[in-house]
């Protein structure tokens, strides 16, 4: 009977708690490419989700060490390629087992340098978030430059209302430009409470400290 090996992945969120954060890393990638590969598995074993090899500039590292220039890392989804395959700029959720990098799964945010240089996301910090792990965090009015947007060509009024709101957003010429958001660090917070926390990689009170620095760029903070 044959084994159902849904995602490499999914062993590295399932590590003890303090291994799983230490091997955490957090990072704002630039996209060089993206590419599907056949992973090697055993006579007796199905791989339940598509196979991706990234590859991504790391411009600035919001959690964990990593003194490289560019990141290699495999991701699996089950329904497709990639959610963050389509953006140029995310902040990007790896764990490291041995020697590799795995994404964790379907995490993940499309950020934007400000013009004060600060990385940051647009909207809810909770839009793509399960209920049970909603929180108090606002959006803040930023300031985002003139390609801080989404190419909502295509889309109906109903999905354009739901997934790009007024209040954080303004829509006009097939676009929905970012007014409101919350930068990086933020953003890693969210996960960190909520579905990281889940996964168990912050359990312990340890493991819950978070003490900002400065990154490699100068630009935000990292832990």
């Amino acid at each position: 009977m044959s084994r159902l090996i849904f995602s490499l992945a999914l062993a590295v969120a399932l590590l003890q708690p303090a291994a799983a954060a230490e091997n955490l890393l957090v990072f704002v990638g630039e996209k060089i490419s993206v590419e599907e590969f056949t992973p090697d598995l055993g006579p007796d074993e199905i791989l339940m989700d598509g196979a991706f090899k990234a590859k991504y500039r790391v411009i600035d590292v919001v959690y964990g060490e990593y003194s490289g220039q560019t990141i290699e890392f495999e991701a699996y989804d089950h329904y497709g390629r990639p959610g963050f395959e389509p953006h140029k700029n995310v902040l990007l959720f790896v764990s490291k087992d041995g020697g590799r990098y795995f994404h964790q799964k379907y995490q993940y945010f499309p950020v934007f340098r400000t013009l004060s240089g600060v990385w940051a996301g647009c909207g809810s910090p909770y839009a793509y978030e399960p209920e049970v792990h909603h929180g108090n965090l606002k959006p803040q009015k930023l300031d985002f430059g003139s390609d801080a947007y989404f190419d909502i060509t295509g889309l109906t009024r109903r999905d354009v209302r739901e997934r790009f709101p007024r209040a954080h957003y303004l829509v006009k010429d097939g676009r929905a430009y970012c007014t409101e958001g919350n930068s990086a660090t933020e953003l890693f917070e969210v996960k960190k409470q909520g579905v990281l926390k889940a996964r168990g990689l912050f359990k312990s009170a340890a493991n819950n400290s978070f003490k900002p620095k400065l990154l490699r760029s100068g630009i935000g903070v990292a832990g």
